[in-house]
């Protein structure tokens, strides 16, 4: 039983959708797609959403019985891998999140057995909200564990290594937290905090925070876990 790579597609992507379905996808042909998110989740099939999504519920009660402080390993429960795509012809945004499919569709490849990699599934989205073309587009994926996400990490570093796109460059990094909170969290990139041992970290915008879980759970609904 393998696993299965679904995408849900923003409207403002169809034109990449459109042609990755051709048999050769022209790059140079892909016009201009919009500004948004697409969805994208690797798992088995029967898997349901409750056993992967971060459980915001849980943060957001949490952050309220400590005061609006969270513990360390709250966040660290919720990390995740960020893939940026550049482009190196035309067409920037486009072009960068059709090679950011095209890294997926790889890896689908080589690790959709889950006898064989237990633990490459993920869930995450792709597209951006850049103004700028030359940011590029972006693909986050979060996984059920911090030693899943390293193995996703460097089983997407093997695909990198050796996907032959020669119109986008890649980027990669492990972020902490779920989206911009880290930075709401008192003393969090402080290192001298750090070292006196805190396990807590205050929440300076308790009304930023509330917006944060709650675009968390707007993204939520867009994953899909079977095929449509």
């Amino acid at each position: 039983m393998r696993r299965d790579l679904i995408i849900n597609w923003s409207e403002v992507h169809t034109n990449v959708k459109r042609e990755l379905d051709r048999p050769k996808p022209d790059v140079l042909s892909l016009g201009d797609s919009g500004k948004g998110w697409s969805y994208v989740t690797f798992f088995r099939p029967g898997v349901c959403r409750e056993e992967v999504l971060f459980n915001v519920n849980e943060m957001e009660e949490t952050a309220k019985q400590n005061g609006y402080f969270l513990p360390w390993d709250v966040l660290t429960e919720h990390n995740k891998i960020v893939i940026c795509a550049h482009s190196l012809v035309g067409n920037g945004p486009s072009v960068a999140l059709l090679a950011l499919v095209k890294l997926l569709e790889e890896y689908a490849k080589r690790f959709n057995h889950p006898g064989d990699f237990p633990h490459h599934g993920f869930y995450g989205k792709l597209g951006g909200i850049y103004e700028r073309p030359e940011k590029g587009r972006v693909l986050a994926l979060y996984a059920t564990s911090d030693d899943d996400l390293l193995q996703i990490q460097e089983s997407l570093d093997e695909v990198i290594k050796t996907l032959k796109v020669k119109w986008a460059s890649f980027s990669h990094h492990l972020s902490n937290g779920l989206s911009d909170i880290p930075r709401l969290l008192d003393g969090f990139d402080d290192p001298a905090y750090r070292e006196t041992g805190a396990t807590h970290f205050r929440i300076t915008d308790p009304a930023r925070f509330q917006s944060l879980l709650a675009q968390a759970r707007r993204d939520y609904g867009h994953y899909l876990f079977d095929q449509p």
